[in-house]
């Protein structure tokens, strides 16, 4: 039962490889709807340009720092013997807090920027 606190690092792991792929490869036509692509990111070209060059450093930094925290939180509910829903339900809740926080951190420097 206790393999399965493997799933709270599933959210910071797509969160790190989705950003590292983006910004390996960057989108540059947002037609395509592929990339960051958010009503402040489609603003304009210049919009959608600047969140392409952006989002990934935001996401992988994210990503790490919910990965570390899912992983202490996994630790923890081991070392204190927690229910095991519990532990992946905080650990759910912890990722999807950084995924979102991700999201509304990129339209905030867009709209910083931009605006």
């Amino acid at each position: 039962m206790y393999a399965l606190l493997i799933l709270n690092l599933i959210i910071p792991f797509v969160m790190i490889l989705t950003a590292s792929i983006l910004k390996k490869h960057p989108v540059s036509d947002m037609d395509t709807h592929n990339g960051y692509d958010t009503p402040a990111s489609r603003k304009t070209q210049e919009h959608w340009d600047y969140a392409q060059r952006i989002a990934p450093d935001i996401f992988i930094s994210l990503g790490k720092r919910s990965f570390l925290i899912e992983f202490v939180i996994s630790i923890f509910s081991l070392l204190f013997k927690l229910d095991v829903n519990l532990s992946i339900t905080i650990g759910l809740v912890a990722g999807l807090f950084f995924l979102l926080a991700g999201f509304y951190k990129t339209d905030q420097r867009i709209h910083n920027k931009m605006d």
